[in-house]
């Protein structure tokens, strides 16, 4: 990184040419929950945390109308809730979640930083641990359970309990993945380049 970046002070987090750095508007206190990596780059211009803070509110109200009516839909028809169904719905599901934690995301980007503290960090993360982990595993199995009925179409077919017991252990294996991170057991969620 080019420019002359020594730090006056750290609760300051300005450099010598002036330049914010990330993290300048965060309390003293807070610092130690944000790598130092992070605190070494330039703060972006204001108009670019506005900018974002504009397209995640389109992004969320997409998103939150669209997957609470795929929720709504495949859980009110009943010729919907076939088994491969199921996997669709805790995509939806996930996806929804992923989404709800945007309203954080949208308040720190107006506010040009860690505005929500610690604890909004730990929100914000364990939802979005928890969201896309379970995601991730999801499609995973969308994509096994398509393979299955295009290779082996005449073998045992995917029943629904089948479905709700694979989304029971997609769930009992992201749970972990944010409880020992948010109860600091196994590493820790820290604030990003937000």
């Amino acid at each position: 990184m080019e420019g002359n970046f020594t730090l006056l002070k750290p609760e300051a987090r300005i450099s010598l040419d002036g330049v914010h750095l990330l993290g300048w508007n965060v309390a003293p206190e807070d610092l130690r929950q944000i790598p130092e990596h992070w605190l070494t780059y330039p703060e972006p211009e204001a108009s670019l945390h506005y900018l974002l803070g504009l397209v995640y509110i389109m992004f969320t109200v997409a998103s939150l109308t669209g997957n609470g009516l795929v929720l709504w839909i495949f859980s009110s028809s009943a010729s919907l809730r076939t088994p491969s169904n199921v996997f669709v719905v805790n995509l939806a599901l996930c996806d929804f979640m992923m989404m709800l934690k945007a309203p954080i995301f949208i308040y720190n980007t107006f506010h040009r930083g860690f505005a929500a503290g610690v604890t909004g960090c730990q929100v914000f993360a364990a939802m979005g641990s928890l969201s896309g982990i379970g995601a991730g595993m999801t499609n995973a199995c969308i994509a096994y359970d398509r393979f299955n009925v295009i290779t082996r179409p005449f073998h045992a077919k995917m029943t629904r309990l089948k479905a709700i017991m694979i989304v029971l252990l997609i769930w009992g294996y992201t749970i972990p993945w944010t409880v020992l991170p948010l109860m600091e057991i196994w590493g820790r969620f820290v604030p990003g380049k937000n």
